[in-house]
């Protein structure tokens, strides 16, 4: 068999063998302090690919042999084009979800909203890997002279009949993802959904879990939360109405409620239960048997109730010092002659 020395000077052979060394040792020098980082093992596969071609297409010109069909170089380039982008592709997704996941974390060290922030990135990293699979085999369908339209047209339909039977579940995974992303609630809050009112025990992209005051457990898909009224975000607030009788003097009672609000600052010095001084408003309305009082203050989330009870106590105790009365309903029957 006679040797064709000179049929390795073709560019057939030359051109990817030098773009493959070039890949091969160049990749690695990328900047790993920036996205680049993520094409070095994409730009490092396509170098080897490369290499290998080139050296096969050497040998099949060296030895004169004619194993492959015409076309075969311009059918390698384009698979190689195609997986090599489909590998940036993906690396390029992937420093993007780690980054965000990293940056999202340092936001704030709470368990709970870690975990919400996984799992949204992983449902990221789900649907960005099945679209980036379907894209990469059409592609290579397509290069490979392969007829996809019968493939898509089968894809189309299985895709339609699938979201008409699950509708229901689609609609709960999307609402879901909302969830997390407006960050509406959190394992452990107390929320209102409905006439549903409890705590948040457990999330899921299509359920929530709230267990209410009698310790009921309630499973409500989330598409069905329309409206949730969050009860602990970010802060409370602590809502007491006192009633006194109609002979009281009203300003010796607003001045009896500012003491009692001076005194929970006091005694909450470190602001664990009242975040600031509790507000006196009132006479707020006239009921058939009372004038009610109302005192305010802004809580932690989650405290309105202790909070509520601890306003209550120092109430009673103070209007029992100062003799003023807390009447109980009662009605007045005028006889007529």
């Amino acid at each position: 068999m006679d040797l064709q020395w000179s049929a390795l000077v073709n560019p057939e052979f030359l051109a990817p063998l030098v773009a493959g060394l070039l890949l091969w040792f160049f990749s690695p020098l990328l900047p790993s302090s920036s996205w680049l980082a993520a094409a070095r093992r994409p730009l490092r596969v396509g170098g080897a690919l490369l290499i290998l071609y080139a050296v096969a297409t050497g040998l099949v010109s060296l030895f004169n042999v004619s194993v492959l069909p015409p076309n075969t170089g311009a059918l390698v380039w384009r698979l190689v084009l195609v997986l090599a982008g489909i590998y940036f592709l993906w690396e390029i997704i992937n420093f993007l979800l780690n980054t965000a996941q990293r940056r999202l974390k340092q936001r704030s060290p709470d368990r709970e909203y870690q975990n919400r922030v996984d799992t949204l990135l992983e449902l990221g990293w789900w649907i960005s890997r099945l679209l980036l699979i379907v894209i990469g085999v059409a592609m290579i369908l397509s290069v490979l002279g392969i007829d996809i339209t019968p493939l898509l047209t089968g894809l189309g339909l299985a895709g339609l009949a699938l979201s008409l039977g699950a509708q229901k579940l689609v609609q709960d995974i999307i609402a879901g993802i909302f969830i997390l992303l407006e960050d509406q609630f959190h394992i452990g809050d107390s929320i209102a959904v409905g006439d549903i009112a409890g705590s948040v025990e457990g999330f899921s992209l299509r359920a929530t879990r709230v267990r209410d005051l009698s310790g009921t457990l309630h499973i409500i898909p989330n598409s069905e939360i329309t409206i949730v009224s969050n009860r602990t975000a970010s802060w409370a607030r602590a809502l007491v109405d006192v009633g006194v009788s109609y002979d009281t003097d009203l300003d010796h009672v607003t001045k009896v409620l500012e003491q009692v609000a001076e005194q929970l600052v006091e005694e909450d010095s470190q602001q664990e239960l009242f975040l600031e001084r509790p507000i006196v408003t009132g006479p707020e309305s006239f009921d058939d048997s009372a004038i009610l009082f109302r005192m305010l203050a802004r809580v932690p989330p989650g405290k309105q109730w202790d909070a509520q009870r601890l306003i209550r106590r120092r109430i009673k105790a103070a209007f029992d010092r100062e003799g003023i009365e807390i009447p109980f309903p009662q009605v007045d029957v005028h006889m007529r002659k």
